[in-house]
């Protein structure tokens, strides 16, 4: 799968075909590419179940990535339902992909934006 996609570090993904066999080939696969996140839906005990089984063929701990791999995917955010689960997953990603850990604005000390940033943003916008 992860042979026929273009995968670089602009790529996020998120795994949960409901088999677990497949599921260990895409993670398998996303393993070994530079996608920034890797996430994983579903409980702990499932990811670690995942991570195990690659281990005995030989996919050694040290290559994964902890920093990109999500399991489970989302923010806890105390999401119910599919709706609001995709939400707290697309909130993490984005969080990632900023480079931040996802937290109240009330508790930030600072600006909430990146001056520079948001320059960089509006000049290219026109």
């Amino acid at each position: 799968m992860a042979d026929a996609l273009d995968l670089d570090g602009r790529t996020y993904a998120v795994v949960m075909s409901h088999n677990f066999l497949r599921d260990r080939d895409y993670l398998r696969g996303l393993l070994d590419t530079d996608v920034s996140y890797i996430g994983m839906l579903g409980p702990n005990e499932r990811l670690r179940r995942l991570l195990d089984d690659l281990g005995r063929q030989g996919v050694v701990p040290a290559r994964v990535d902890e920093a990109k791999l999500h399991g489970p995917a989302g923010l806890d955010i105390g999401a119910e339902g599919p709706e609001e689960i995709a939400s707290a997953i697309v909130a993490e990603i984005l969080a990632v992909s900023r480079g931040r850990s996802a937290g109240y604005l009330r508790d930030r000390s600072g600006p909430i934006h990146d001056r520079a940033q948001a320059a960089d943003q509006a000049a290219a916008a026109g």
